[in-house]
């Protein structure tokens, strides 16, 4: 077995490993890595199992059926989007949301907003405020869904006995007067934690 592929190998297990106790803590502690070092995990794991799968295809063994549904499914998925274009579509959306990279709207040294990825058929939008623990981890405290596509400024944002405050101007179309209006916006949302001050 040459280095690159006992590399490869190792790589594809430690990450598969990391992924299974990261998810398996975040169910039971809501604490999960930061979402960074998650997609680049994930990504390592997905492409090591590709690079794998022609290492063992030839001569053919058993475990490049395994690797192989890495290689085919983009494939099956794609097909199916041809044959059925909403199955293809919910297929996509996991696949997509696996490689989702992180759509940040708000940061600061204490917590961050992110639009939740929905796929291709999701309605708009939900949002997850997210606390940052110990530089390697973070930690859900909210969710709030909204109708609309929100970006926030640092202004915007307070946080008061364990409420976050969001303060915005949003652009409404009245028809009646056939332009836009601006609307004096607040959203609030409860923390699950009494941390953040």
């Amino acid at each position: 077995m040459s280095k690159f592929k006992k590399l490869l190998l190792k790589i594809h297990i430690a990450t598969l490993i990391i992924l299974l106790i990261n998810f398996i803590i975040n169910v039971v502690f809501e604490i999960s890595l930061i979402a960074n070092l998650h997609l680049i995990l994930k990504v390592l794991f997905y492409f090591s199992a590709c690079i794998l799968f022609f290492y063992y295809v030839k001569p053919f063994k058993k475990i490049a059926l395994y690797f192989s549904l890495y290689i085919f499914s983009p494939v099956f998925i794609f097909i199916s989007w041809l044959i059925d274009g909403i199955m293809g579509a919910i297929l996509s959306s996991i696949l997509v949301f696996f490689f989702f990279p992180n759509d940040i709207r708000f940061e600061n040294e204490q917590i961050q907003i992110k639009k939740t990825p929905r796929g291709f058929l999701g309605a708009c939008c939900k949002y997850e405020v997210i606390e940052k623990k110990y530089f390697l981890f973070e930690r859900n405290i909210a969710e709030f869904q909204f109708e609309r596509n929100l970006n926030f400024k640092k202004n915007d944002i307070k946080i008061q006995d364990n409420i976050l405050q969001m303060h915005l101007i949003i652009k409404d179309y009245n028809e009646e007067k056939e332009h836009y209006i601006a609307k004096d916006t607040t959203i609030y949302a409860v923390l699950k934690t009494k941390s953040i001050k």
